[in-house]
């Protein structure tokens, strides 16, 4: 009888402090939640996107459990140069705040986007004068993209890219990231009309510092033909004006040769006399020799 009193009593003073526990549990998360479900997504948003002149416009914003909120009909645009240009559009974005931002007061918010048919995740921060980015853009599909100049011809198939970078202001050559790169079933069409040209799975990286983009080992391996890109291109005043240096690989599949024979005896020289095409002048104007 004397050894029971003691363990019962321990056992008591254990349950309690597991209560104890369960309260302050309950009263953290019940704070958290609060904290989440008042936090000011749309502003927080549009003060980390300022410093890049970039401008947020959507049509609503709604609570998105279990954290976050979801904003419909997204729209980014570039305010740079004085005029409003559409960068981007999504039906919807959810938000969700940095653990960072919710108890240090630190700018930070991550964000989930349709965008192409693919999902684009994105974390952004703000410190010290700068914004930082890390991205993970899945299965964008590349038929859906505009703005890239491509002379005519036409992209299919799906890309993906992880990455992440700094940006100082709105002006690209105080920038500086790098991102890997991922495409499957790529495709290319020279002409309107004519079957695509298979160029397949694509591997690679690129890197953005000083003002200079670096692909590093851009590489695609198709049906119809395979090519390797390396080089920089040096931004420019506006995109359209930024040099280029690069050189290309090409190396058809006797496919490619039977489908896209005509196209490819356009070229400065045959593919298979195995010199490399380099790709000059500006995104706007380019050579190729």
């Amino acid at each position: 009888m004397t050894d029971a009193a003691p363990t019962a009593g321990g056992a008591s003073r254990a349950w309690r402090g597991r209560i104890i526990a369960l309260y302050a549990l309950a009263g953290a998360a019940v704070f958290l939640s609060f904290l989440i479900a008042t936090f000011p997504y749309g502003d927080t948003l549009s003060s980390l996107l300022a410093p890049c002149q970039i401008r947020l416009r959507y049509a609503n914003q709604r609570l998105s459990p279990p954290f976050g909120a979801r904003l419909d009909d997204v729209t980014l645009l570039s305010t740079a140069g004085g005029a409003e240009r559409t960068m981007l559009t999504s039906p919807s974005v959810v938000l969700t705040p940095t653990l960072a931002s919710l108890l240090l007061g630190r700018p930070g918010i991550r964000m989930r986007a349709r965008l192409f048919d693919g999902v684009i995740d994105l974390t952004i921060r703000r410190y010290a004068g700068a914004t930082d980015l890390g991205f993970d853009a899945a299965s964008i599909e590349l038929a859906m993209v505009r703005g890239i100049p491509l002379y005519g011809a036409e992209l299919g198939g799906r890309l993906s890219a992880a990455g992440s970078a700094t940006l100082v202001g709105a002006a690209l050559p105080d920038a500086h990231g790098g991102a890997t790169l991922a495409g499957k079933e790529l495709t290319v069409s020279i002409a309107s009309g004519m079957a695509p040209m298979r160029i397949g799975k694509l591997t690679g990286a690129i890197e953005l510092r000083g003002g200079v983009v670096t692909l590093d080992d851009v590489e695609t391996h198709g049906a119809d033909l395979s090519l390797k890109a390396a080089g920089t291109i040096q931004i420019g005043p506006t995109p359209e004006e930024s040099p280029i240096d690069v050189t290309l690989n090409l190396a058809p599949t006797r496919s490619g040769r039977d489908h896209f024979g005509f196209f490819l005896h356009l070229l400065p020289h045959p593919p298979d006399a195995g010199a490399p095409y380099t790709i000059g002048g500006t995104l706007a104007a380019p050579t190729f020799n």
